[in-house]
């Protein structure tokens, strides 16, 4: 018996999605803020006008590594999700410990995997001989952190899949206020630059791993979902169950990575400048997905505990609501940028360096490609994760591939080298049109889904009911 569960299977759902997906956004834009320090860091306050791109050509390998690991947390979230809302407490128990243990010990060998590729990668990603050995010290120094990101992003998503999406967001302000002291401290006091806010970062995910493993232990102490060292086992059974749900999200992610990778690539071959512009796009526009990102958690969740608890109508509901909030909600950020995106850009440049304007254009004509266009990536990830909180696995990854990877790749070696699409922004257009084409997609998969979802319910241990129909 599960006792003071959150119970998303009954009440009003419109509010309580909104509710719930508010921390979750916060903890997205703390997160980015955070990654923001950085690099705002290291570009206003090292010294060195090479250091921002440095730090940013390194996001994308990064992105590679972590992205296995949060796409099995997010399987791990559905297979506890599920499993809370049919009322099985002590399988949610052996699933949490289960995920727990492999967080940890599967973050120990992507760490150490990352150790041993990064300078050939990143020589293989064509990185400007002015930047590759700064960019091989900060990768390494971040890849000695993926233990801790791994056990908390695990520890997060358990807490997120039980209908706590609050404490994830105390534990990152907290440790996030500790990642911004010590960058200044490493940079401007010990003249550190890029291994200074690589050192900040992960210490403060050592904080925040430590932090998520004590809220489960002393703070859900007596919840069905708390973690105990004397309770700890590998449930076989259920790391098969997480891993067919997160292994292809996990798969997808990498995947995405890996076309990240060859954009990367791409504009390697431009200026260094160019690399620098590149790294303040991408951080102004990760706050418009981690707005939407929220909501595509919060359907997740949702969707998945009333799945669990076949609740077929508030399945539905859930996926409708969390549509117009996305649309809402990211709409409304992404205007918000626009209006500031000048400022925003200003903020990482150093402005007495002699090509900060260059750099700051150049950046700007990126942002404004992507968040006038970000909208239709948020509505692509609702249906996707929808579709995964109620069991479906290949399916996504098999249209996100195609439509993304796919299209970004095609892109790449037959677009950008025209004439007319051969700068960085002929090759930025890649993203939004590989949206639009998947978003197409996954809308008619989504109408397939809902016509099947009346005759499918969750099946005991393998619960595989929407793999048929991948």
């Amino acid at each position: 018996m599960i006792k003071n569960k959150k119970n998303f299977t009954e009440g009003p759902l419109f509010f309580r999605i909104t509710l719930f997906a508010l921390p979750i956004m916060l903890t997205g834009a703390l997160q980015i803020v955070y990654n923001m320090a950085d690099n705002i860091v290291v570009g206003k306050f090292s010294g060195d006008e090479l250091a921002l791109g440095a730090v940013g050509c390194t996001s994308s390998l990064t992105n590679l590594i972590v992205n296995l690991l949060l796409g099995i947390a997010a399987g791990s979230g559905v297979v506890i999700s599920q499993l809370y809302g049919s009322g099985e407490a002590k399988r949610v128990s052996r699933a949490v410990h289960t995920a727990m243990v492999f967080s940890l010990f599967g973050g120990i060998f992507i760490g150490a995997l990352g150790l041993i590729i990064s300078r050939p990668v990143l020589t293989l990603m064509g990185t400007n001989e002015a930047i590759i050995d700064n960019a091989v010290l900060y990768f390494r120094i971040i890849c000695i952190g993926i233990p801790a990101s791994s056990v908390y992003n695990f520890g997060a998503s358990v807490l997120r899949s039980t209908g706590d999406s609050k404490t994830p967001l105390i534990i990152l302000a907290s440790t996030g206020i500790v990642n911004v002291l010590l960058n200044l401290f490493f940079v401007i006091v010990c003249r550190m630059s890029v291994a200074g806010v690589a050192i900040a970062t992960i210490i403060a995910q050592y904080l925040s791993a430590v932090g998520v493993v004590l809220i489960l232990i002393f703070k859900k102490k007596g919840e069905c979902f708390a973690f105990s060292f004397k309770l700890i086992c590998f449930d076989t059974s259920l790391f098969k169950r997480i891993i067919r749900l997160g292994l292809p999200a996990g798969f997808q992610s990498s995947m995405f990575s890996i076309s990240n990778v060859l954009l990367a690539s791409a504009i390697n071959t431009f200026p260094p400048i160019t690399v620098s512009a590149n790294t303040i796009a991408s951080q102004v526009d990760a706050i418009t997905y981690v707005t939407m990102n929220s909501f595509s958690q919060a359907v997740m969740t949702f969707a998945g505990q009333n799945y669990g608890a076949k609740r077929v109508d508030r399945v539905k509901k859930s996926f409708i609501y969390c549509l117009i909030q996305i649309t809402v909600f990211g709409i409304a950020i992404s205007r918000l940028e626009l209006l500031f995106k000048r400022e925003l850009a200003s903020l990482f440049v150093d402005m007495t360096s002699p090509n900060a304007n260059l750099i700051i254009e150049t950046s700007l004509s990126t942002i404004t490609l992507l968040l006038n266009t970000y909208i239709f990536c948020g509505l692509m990830d609702i249906i996707s994760c929808f579709m995964r909180g109620i069991g479906f696995s290949i399916l996504p990854m098999i249209i996100s591939l195609t439509g993304i990877c796919g299209i970004r790749l095609i892109w790449i070696y037959t677009v950008f080298p025209l004439e007319r699409f051969n700068t960085y922004s002929g090759l930025m257009l890649s993203y939004p049109v590989s949206w639009v084409i998947t978003l197409i997609a996954f809308s008619i998969a989504a109408i397939f889904a809902f016509r099947r979802l009346r005759t499918l319910e969750p099946d005991g241990d393998e619960a595989k009911p929407m793999e048929t129909a991948a």
